[in-house]
């Protein structure tokens, strides 16, 4: 693993940062591969809204270098299919929650190696029924924040047996996965539960819904029996792709012809990186 702080390589923070102290900031996690970053434009879309949501916008001449530093100095790194962090705190100052009138960021980049999911997309996998639930802030939906410690609670009580768990809101509503969005097909029609007061906005699953010309695309609040009757299931995010879900809760899911579809569909946009 390689890491830049502040465009320097680095592997080493401040300990009076308030990414550490309280989670305030945002992070996006990319594929890669040599000579093409997997979907840029919309991570680095959703990362700099995340940066306005919460307060500490990048200007102009930031994402400027941010673009640049990605483009000259980390794809030349990269000989073969790889994960590129981008991390971005408030950096240090502020006394206690109050944050500093203006932030000076800490911005942190990691190399990693690829997770490899062929074997999941071509299985299916799993699922749970999380216990841990996840809240409702429209203030923060959306984002991939620093505060992700639902998730990791979530990720405690998943059985060895279960790739991923589903995640429900108080209102014993669909949201999202562990770390992935959640689709599925009923009758020709593609439904993934709305994200406007929880979740993440993945950047594939936004890939998968605007450039659909085969089907109906239907985005909603729903509970566990309408998941529950689809006719197959499947969960996205951009490191897997579309991966099958086989099993819910002890239910049993075809691979169907829909997922396949959507996987090979998928798969030719991102390896002509045309997101």
């Amino acid at each position: 693993m390689t890491w830049f702080v502040n465009y320097r390589l680095e592997e080493s923070v401040s300990v009076a940062d308030r990414g550490l102290a309280y989670g305030d900031g945002v992070f996006e996690t990319i594929r890669v591969f040599p000579r093409n970053f997997l979907q840029i434009s919309d991570h680095l879309s959703r990362l700099y809204r995340g940066l306005s949501r919460l307060g500490m916008p990048f200007s102009l001449d930031q994402k400027n270098v941010l673009s640049n530093f990605l483009d000259q100095h980390i794809l030349p790194l990269i000989y073969d299919e790889s994960v590129v962090k981008i991390i971005v705190s408030r950096g240090e100052g502020g006394r206690g929650y109050l944050a500093p009138e203006h932030c000076i960021h800490s911005i942190i980049i990691g190399i990693l190696p690829a997770p490899d999911y062929q074997d999941h997309r071509a299985k299916g996998v799993s699922l749970s029924i999380s216990p841990v639930p996840i809240s409702s802030n429209r203030f923060l939906s959306g984002i991939k924040h620093l505060n992700r410690l639902e998730n990791v609670m979530a990720k405690r009580f998943l059985k060895v047996a279960d790739f991923e768990a589903i995640m429900l809101n108080e209102r014993q509503e669909l949201v999202e996965c562990i770390q992935s969005n959640l689709f599925w097909v009923e009758k020709g029609i593609l439904y993934t539960p709305s994200l406007h007061q929880s979740g993440v906005q993945g950047t594939y699953r936004k890939g998968i819904i605007e450039n659909q010309e085969s089907y109906t695309v239907q985005i909603g609040h729903y509970s566990l029996p309408d998941l529950m009757a689809a006719d197959e299931v499947f969960i996205t995010n951009s490191l897997m792709g579309v991966v099958p879900v086989i099993h819910i809760a002890g239910t049993s899911f075809p691979i169907g012809i829909h997922t396949r579809k959507l996987q090979i569909s998928m798969q030719t946009k991102d390896m002509h990186g045309v997101h």
